[in-house]
């Protein structure tokens, strides 16, 4: 199931723009900006709803990114670009009928548009509440295959466990800065379907990052 609402991605690319490009008053309104680098582990949930009800299951990860984030008055607006990383395990059969266990890592890349208000701030402290626009791709799968007297490592494509490639997601979330240092939380929810499969299946992620600004 595909997103249909393209309205979306052009709303957090032109505010953005609007918000920068508004009239300043003084120097000190000028746009500020830093270079956040990041770090964090991350709990992923996939939901799917089949016949015979919802089936659940979950995956810790973790990711790496970096990218700006630029304030002005009480609005910010922060592109960052991230590796993503995390473990699967499932059960299956093979078209034989045969079980077997599979036992990998999925990577992924993401570009997030976020958009954000600052609610409080000073030299030291400073927090930030926001919501994105999440740009996800699934890229490679490295998994280990267990059947009975065989065991197969292979590099496998997000289509070949009918994983979608492209994730369109929505995300809420709040950090804050205390000197260089920034702590962020967020929970994302997909916005299509995270797999190819004739059920849809919900993608749902809680975050914590630990970030240096530069």
């Amino acid at each position: 199931m595909m997103m249909k609402k393209p309205w979306l991605i052009a709303l957090f690319v032109l505010a953005p723009v609007l918000v920068l490009a508004s009239p300043s008053e003084s120097c000190a309104q000028q746009p500020k900006m830093d270079i956040k680098l990041f770090f964090g582990g991350s709990v992923t949930t996939f939901v799917s709803m089949l016949e015979t009800g919802r089936v659940r299951d979950t995956f810790a990860g973790w990711q790496v990114g970096f990218g700006p984030r630029i304030r002005r008055r009480k609005a910010f607006v922060e592109v960052l670009f991230s590796f993503n990383r995390w473990a699967f395990a499932f059960q299956d059969l093979l078209e034989d009928g045969t079980p077997f266990t599979a036992v990998g890592q999925v990577n992924s890349f993401e570009l997030p548009l976020t958009m954000g208000y600052i609610p409080y701030k000073n030299s030291i402290f400073k927090l930030f509440l926001y919501a994105s626009f999440v740009n996800h791709f699934n890229t490679k799968i490295i998994a280990t295959l267990t059947a009975p007297g065989q065991e197969v490592t292979a590099k496998l494509r997000p289509k070949d466990l009918e994983l979608a490639i492209y994730q369109a997601i929505g995300r809420v979330g709040v950090n804050f800065d205390i000197a260089m240092f920034n702590f962020d939380f967020n929970y994302s929810i997909s916005l299509n379907s995270a797999t190819k499969t004739s059920y849809r299946t919900s993608y749902h992620q809680l975050q914590l990052n630990i970030g240096y600004l530069f």
